[in-house]
């Protein structure tokens, strides 16, 4: 006997219910175990570490962190003549030598030329000074009809021979406080190599012993993101040095061309200042326009400022990508961010290091943050979708009386 469809009510989703016939509620329930209190009171006392030794030890932090930089930017040089059996240490004493004489080869070629021109324009300063002052005045006095821009310009004036005349005695003074300093670079040079060298030499160790730290299963991606980490800061190194003798190289050679005076020292300066990119050619163009309107007139200031502007087309559209893109991949947004921030922060040396900072921060998120996010997420969602229960129930058996089957 069949029961009447329409007199069968509408079927609900079944509670839960316990064993004993009560409903089920389900909690939340954090449980602490002592292993995971001892990983969080070490995690804070890394911190509390980590920010004391930043805070009272920034100065050393930045040599060991140059110190790396510099391994890992010669660690394939390191490795090629590891290859042909030559011991680490040695190799790496070996490429320094190289460099040392490279370095003063190109100095032994360039110093006469770049002293006689720091020389020159030291000398001439005055004049510069006197002839920006005198160019000032002449546009007043062709600009009287109009009192507003009169009074604006002789302000701007007055303001620009002011600030070159307080620069005028510390350029003046360059020379001395290089001397000054000297040692102290010197002093930081050996220590930064000698830790370099170390680093070297260790480093296989350190990262065998954080590998064994982690469980079996995420060792290959540890050790992908060692390998990144060091690509990237070895990248950044060369890369940024073959950026520098582009940029140096063009800058001279256009100067040269357009007949400006100190064209090599400017190119030089075009060059150092490229260590800060999108913002160093600004600062050297600045520079190079400057020395143009006071040592020779504004129709070459203005013929200098054209040649920044194909110098910075080349670097935005050709040294970046092609030179950088292999050295570090990183978004020229967040470059301009960390080189703000950078020099907010520690100035010149916060620059500096923005960029390599900027990478490991990237490769950091790529390789572990980004990875554990997702394996959060896809783990409550599977956990969300075993513990909610299906709203209604496909099996209809269920619903016909005894010894009867359903329609």
């Amino acid at each position: 006997m069949r029961s009447d469809p329409s007199s069968q009510q509408p079927v609900s989703a079944p509670a839960v219910v316990s064993p004993s016939g009560g409903a089920v509620t389900r909690r939340l329930t954090v449980s602490l175990s002592p292993r995971s209190l001892w990983i969080a009171a070490g995690v804070t006392l890394v911190a509390v570490a980590a920010i004391l030794v930043l805070t009272h030890a920034l100065g050393a932090v930045l040599l060991v962190f140059f110190a790396i930089i510099l391994a890992e930017a010669i660690r394939p040089l390191v490795a090629q003549l590891e290859r042909l059996r030559v011991p680490r240490p040695l190799g790496a004493l070996v490429v320094y030598l190289a460099l040392v004489l490279i370095a003063i080869a190109i100095g032994w070629l360039l110093f006469n030329p770049i002293v006689s021109q720091a020389s020159e324009l030291a000398d001439q300063a005055p004049t510069y000074l006197a002839q920006a002052q005198a160019w000032f005045e002449d546009m007043q006095q062709a600009l009287l009809a109009n009192d507003a821009l009169s009074q604006a310009l002789a302000a701007l004036g007055s303001e620009a021979v002011a600030s070159l005349q307080s620069l005028a005695p510390a350029l003046l003074q360059f020379p001395l406080t290089l001397v000054s300093g000297v040692f102290g670079v010197l002093l930081s040079i050996v220590l930064i190599v000698t830790m370099s060298v170390f680093w070297l030499m260790s480093a296989d160790k350190l990262r065998a012993f954080a590998l064994d730290l982690l469980p079996a299963q995420a060792r290959p991606n540890g050790a992908l993101l060692f390998s990144d980490l060091g690509r990237t800061l070895g990248g950044w190194v060369r890369g940024t040095l073959v950026a520098m003798l582009l940029i140096g190289v063009f800058t001279a050679l256009g100067l040269a061309l357009l007949g400006v005076p100190y064209a090599l020292l400017l190119g030089l300066l075009a060059g150092l200042l490229e260590l800060i990119p999108y913002l160093g050619p600004w600062i050297s163009g600045a520079v190079a326009v400057l020395v143009a309107l006071v040592a020779v007139d504004p129709i070459k200031a203005l013929e200098v400022v054209g040649l920044f502007f194909i110098v910075q087309l080349a670097e935005g559209n050709l040294i970046q990508p092609l030179v950088m893109s292999w050295a570090v991949r990183i978004d020229p947004l967040l470059v301009l961010v960390a080189v703000t921030l950078g020099a907010q922060v520690l100035g010149v040396v916060g620059a500096l290091l923005a960029v390599p900072i900027a990478g490991l921060a990237q490769v950091i998120t790529l390789r572990v943050v980004a990875p554990a996010i997702r394996h959060v997420a896809s783990r409550a969602e599977t956990e969300h979708k075993i513990a909610s229960p299906p709203l209604f129930s496909t099996d209809t058996s269920s619903l016909a009386p005894s010894g009867e089957t359903a329609d």
